[in-house]
């Protein structure tokens, strides 16, 4: 068997698992703003995932990880030093690789969405999904940030999601995810003591807070492979522009989900991943 017929073989044992979460995970969100979930996904899922990830890196998908949304994205390498290889929206880059992985990651994202929508109440657009495949060089990280920034395409960000890749990380590998809780935004608050929680990007890991919670992924020894994301509100606006923009969604990203911004036509955006942790 070549590897994508094993893959799609063993695809077809694990199914289309609904996913969801524990009620106790859920509950930590609501209260903390973040959640994390060892073992969202099997070992043999995540071994799909990372078939599909090296098929597309072997196609030379991967590229450089700038920072900042599509009209001000840039390379920073004082911020950031990753690279990502988009996998949202599906009609533009559901392609290549291994599909197998590939439809695991879709099937499972969904439903991750549906859960969500349904325990929180938030309303979640299946058309603006985001993601991406992340990678981290041997001395990778990305600096603190947030996902949702106000007055932006990115202010429809409700959640952020992670899902790691990393099925040998020892904690020499270093590239912890740091979730900072200080009450501050990009930078800490003057003064303020430090106060965060570290995650370890153990394979199978799935961490999901809200869009505005600071982050930043802490200087790797070595690979380090997650999926990132993001799941949005639907645009507010007229009935006729939200038509429009479900009918856009697809072919007007440049990297992530289209998102006409809620001001008109002079605010026309789309997102490029600025995110990835």
């Amino acid at each position: 068997q070549t590897p994508t017929m094993a893959s799609a073989f063993v695809a077809g044992l694990l199914g289309a698992a609904v996913r969801t979460l524990p009620a106790s995970a859920l509950a930590q969100l609501q209260a903390t703003g973040f959640t994390v979930a060892p073992d969202f996904l099997k070992p043999a899922e995540v071994e799909l995932i990372r078939s599909d990830m090296a098929a597309l890196r072997a196609e030379g998908r991967f590229s450089a990880a700038g920072v900042g949304e599509a009209s001000t994205n840039r390379l920073d390498g004082s911020v950031r030093q990753c690279e990502q290889c988009f996998l949202f929206p599906r009609v533009k880059h559901c392609g290549g690789g291994d599909q197998a992985g590939r439809t695991l990651l879709y099937e499972t994202l969904d439903s991750l969405r549906d859960a969500l929508q349904q325990a929180t109440g938030q309303p979640l657009d299946p058309l603006l999904t985001e993601g991406l495949y992340a990678r981290y060089p041997h001395g990778g990280f990305y600096r603190r940030h947030i996902d949702s920034m106000p007055g932006t395409p990115q202010e429809l960000r409700s959640f952020s999601y992670l899902l790691y890749a990393n099925p040998s990380w020892t904690e020499a590998d270093g590239g912890l995810l740091r979730l900072h809780s200080d009450g501050g935004a990009e930078t800490a608050p003057a003064g303020a003591p430090p106060s965060f929680t570290d995650v370890a990007p153990r394979a199978g890991t799935l961490v999901v807070f809200r869009s505005d919670f600071p982050h930043e992924v802490l200087d790797t020894a070595a690979e380090r492979l997650a999926v990132a994301g993001w799941f949005n509100a639907p645009p507010q606006g007229s009935a006729g522009r939200r038509k429009l923009i479900a009918g856009l969604a697809g072919a007007l990203a440049v990297g992530g989900a289209a998102k006409l911004a809620l001001g008109g036509a002079g605010r026309q955006n789309a997102l490029v991943g600025t995110g990835g942790g």
